[in-house]
């Protein structure tokens, strides 16, 4: 063949939930959400935990007509190299207690006789997460003055040299501030006039004396820390999303009709068997299924020993 068996494998681990290696196992893939450590600050993209079973031995002919396909080759030489590649597998895993397979992951025998499987972390067989890697999401650190900086810097801007006639143009100011607290008790016309002389004085041409009235005025310092404060809570909270994991149902499906009679009749037919079977709307066509399962180990469990008598029987998942 031009490419290997496993090869074949991973192709098919992206595509389905179950991949059975006749006499060797069952790939059992499990879909997992998104997920945010909040201690790591790690955020995993969508993936499928891949488990693997012994008990699933029995050829559902999947991986062999996928590699009849692809390799333009018979179904009966595609049957003959996978039943060889599962001869060596089981050889080597008997032999050396130890089997890796590319982009598939690592079997061990352990003390009792039982395999352990660890998945290739390296590939990600979701379709949903669209090529995202993990990524790591570090909380930004916003570099706050402390209160020893914010006083030099008040320092700074009042020991800055006094120009006399800034000192006279902020005299203009104050002693009218002055005389106009005294005129508000006892005459309000006077105010008006207080007032229209202030709007004549322009006695900040520069920003130096702005400078000068930050110094005086010691409420200023306290709004910087609030409003540093402030910034330092906001840098450290920490913004969570919510996981909700999802929850499907997962049915064998036995047939799909386009008409209720014909539906309905494979309906009873089923529940003579004893199935717990049921009609699934949606879509163009009506599917009844043999049983329902939250588990989807469960449902591949049971799809595979109804496969023995329906080969055409397949795993819905909603």
């Amino acid at each position: 063949m031009n490419k290997s068996v496993a090869h074949y494998i991973t192709e098919l681990l992206f595509l389905h939930d179950c991949v059975i290696v006749p006499e060797f196992g069952g790939f059992v893939g499990n879909r997992q959400s998104a997920k945010l450590n909040k201690t790591t600050g790690a955020l995993t993209p969508p993936s499928k935990q891949i488990l693997f079973n012994t008990n699933l031995k029995t050829n559902d002919g999947l991986l062999i007509s996928h590699i009849a396909n692809q390799e333009g080759i018979s179904q009966d030489t595609a049957k003959q190299n996978v039943t060889l590649f599962s001869d060596e597998s089981n050889v080597k895993l008997n032999a050396s207690k130890v089997l890796r397979l590319d982009k598939i992951g690592l079997f061990t025998v352990g003390r009792e006789g039982n395999i352990i499987f660890a998945q290739d972390s390296s590939t990600n067989y979701s379709l949903d997460a669209f090529g995202m890697k993990p990524t790591y999401n570090k909380s930004a650190e916003r570099k706050t003055e402390t209160e020893k900086q914010i006083k030099s810097t008040v320092q700074n801007i009042g020991t800055k040299s006094r120009n006399p006639n800034n000192l006279f143009r902020a005299a203009a100011v104050i002693i009218p501030l002055i005389a106009l607290s005294y005129l508000s008790i006892s005459q309000q016309e006077s105010i008006n006039n207080v007032y229209t002389q202030m709007a004549t004085l322009n006695p900040f041409a520069t920003t130096e004396i702005a400078e000068e009235i930050i110094e005086l005025n010691p409420e200023k310092i306290v709004e910087i820390k609030v409003a540093a404060e402030a910034l330092e809570i906001l840098s450290i909270e920490e913004v969570s999303t919510p996981i909700i994991p999802q929850e499907h149902t997962y049915y064998i499906i036995a047939g799909a009709f386009s008409e209720q009679k014909n539906a309905n009749k494979m309906l009873n037919k089923l529940n003579r068997w004893n199935y717990n079977a049921e009609i699934i709307q949606g879509g163009s066509l009506l599917r009844v299924s043999y049983d329902s399962f939250t588990n989807r180990e469960d449902a591949v469990v049971a799809l595979n020993k109804i496969k023995q008598e329906n080969s055409d029987a397949w795993l819905l998942t909603k």
